[in-house]
């Protein structure tokens, strides 16, 4: 038969001291009865100290804000509260009280360090706070980053491809955009992703055609360690991996070599990836916008293109007119673009009815990009707020000259071609540097080197001696 365990006085003492929470036991007069070892770390006063004080008499002498003893011996029922100690600690204090014959007898307290619990608290509620702004940032950032997919338009055809692209954008289904180059193509394809339920998902951008064929492969899909020779140790996600919940657009689709269009065929089907060196799919939740400045059935016909391919990024199709078939769109356009530069050059420009009647009878064959780009250089080069006919006069001749599709009975032929284009250069740069006199601003304006403005201020005697 085993021996009953008798516990000595001493023993509850000891049980007591083996606790982490600090234990008060106080009478019904205040007095304190009994306390262990952790109180001490709690209040700073030995235990000896402790024992047979009034808390009253305590709390007085700044040992702690309260006692929640007090409390009980008052209310006659269980109470909590947090308590401060003199050396700024914060105790989570519960106390219950012991009856004995109907009487209240004593209060048994129990108290808690939580100081270090509330600073991660604190933290925790700057966090939120914090997080809270970047959320405000965030749908600022998507505000703006949203404007750079809104399509200007008046037209009635143009009208009715933006109704038609906001139809398909809540579909989560493939899409195929096409039209020529500098319609707008990556424009619209904002506009789908921003009209749909993924607006808030990565919107991640391919140019198909710019990406070396050797790499193509893995900057797509990504690659593991030691894939091959050069590969980074940790491997790289791919455009696909980076666009994984949200939206990978293909621009130039039509210069995926035949390799490559399989792979997408099966990201398409299967909707999973193989990164280069991995034997192991990645699962893909993915929408694909696809586009591209020629005719994919032509190219299907000549072999160019997989017939599967196409029917599979061709679900819903969405072709963007030209500009010059919705010349009511100029216009606007040149408005909308001058408004956008004086913002970001701090101008004030404006342009002529005259100016404006001139780029209605231009055709644009660089369509919306050319109208920026325009837009951008006169802004450069006027040295008033108002852009003339005269200031458009001077883009419309050079570019009709230069660019090929141009009509013959808008080109006023002045001289040989390399004469004209020397005459347009000539006059370009000579009404910059007389506005700027900085050949490092020149070149970032229009885009070349500074070394490339010096050769040709000098060709045209413009300047002699190159910037120091």
């Amino acid at each position: 038969m085993k021996k009953e365990i008798r516990l000595e006085p001493e023993d509850y003492q000891a049980i007591l001291d083996r606790m982490d929470d600090g234990i008060f036991i106080v009478s019904r007069q205040g007095s304190i009865i009994a306390v262990n070892k952790a109180v001490e770390k709690n209040g700073g006063k030995k235990m000896h100290e402790l024992i047979g004080r009034n808390i009253d008499d305590l709390v007085k002498e700044g040992y702690c804000s309260e006692f929640v003893s007090r409390r009980v011996i008052e209310s006659g029922r269980e109470e909590i509260l947090v308590q401060h100690t003199k050396d700024n600690k914060e105790l989570l204090v519960t106390g219950r009280p012991y009856y004995k014959n109907g009487q209240l007898e004593m209060v048994v307290a129990c108290e808690r360090d939580v100081t270090e619990l509330a600073k991660t608290k604190e933290k925790l509620s700057k966090v939120k706070i914090m997080n809270e702004e970047y959320q405000k940032e965030l749908e600022y950032l998507r505000k703006v980053n949203s404007q750079s997919s809104e399509v200007v338009s008046v037209s009635r055809n143009m009208k009715q491809t933006i109704e038609m692209a906001k139809k398909v954008a809540r579909l989560d289904t493939t899409v195929l955009i096409q039209g020529e180059s500098g319609t707008g193509k990556e424009v619209m394809a904002k506009l789908i992703c921003s009209e749909s339920p993924r607006s808030r998902k990565p919107f991640i951008k391919v140019n198909c055609g710019a990406i070396p064929e050797n790499l193509l492969e893995s900057e797509m899909f990504g690659y593991v360690e030691g894939a091959f020779t050069g590969a980074k140790k940790a491997g790289k996600e791919g455009y696909f991996g980076m666009a994984n919940g949200g939206t990978i657009f293909l621009d130039e689709v039509n210069e995926l070599p035949f390799n490559l269009q399989v792979k997408l065929l099966r990201v398409i089907q299967e909707r999973e990836m193989m990164p280069v060196g991995s034997d192991r799919p990645v699962k893909l939740d993915i929408r694909i916008i696809a586009s591209t400045n020629k005719d994919l059935k032509k190219l299907v016909a000549r072999g160019k293109f997989r017939q599967d391919l196409y029917y599979r990024i061709s679900v819903e199709s969405i072709n963007i007119p030209p500009l010059r078939e919705r010349r009511e769109d100029i216009v606007q356009l040149v408005k909308h673009f001058i408004g956008q530069f004086n913002v970001k050059y701090g101008l004030n420009k404006r342009i002529s009815a005259k100016a404006q009647k001139l780029f209605l009878n231009y055709d644009w064959p660089g369509n919306v990009r050319e109208l920026e780009n325009m837009v951008e250089c006169l802004i450069a080069v006027t040295e008033d707020d108002l852009i003339t006919e005269s200031d458009a006069r001077l883009y419309i001749n050079g570019e009709s000259a230069l660019r090929p599709g141009s009509r013959s009975k808008d080109i006023e032929i002045t001289g040989s071609m390399e004469e004209m284009v020397g005459e347009y250069e000539s006059h370009l740069l000579k009404s910059m540097y007389d506005k700027y006199g900085s050949t490092a601003e020149m070149a970032k304006l229009l885009r070349t080197t500074r070394s490339t403005i010096n050769r040709k201020l000098k060709k045209y005697g413009i300047r002699e001696n190159d910037d120091a």
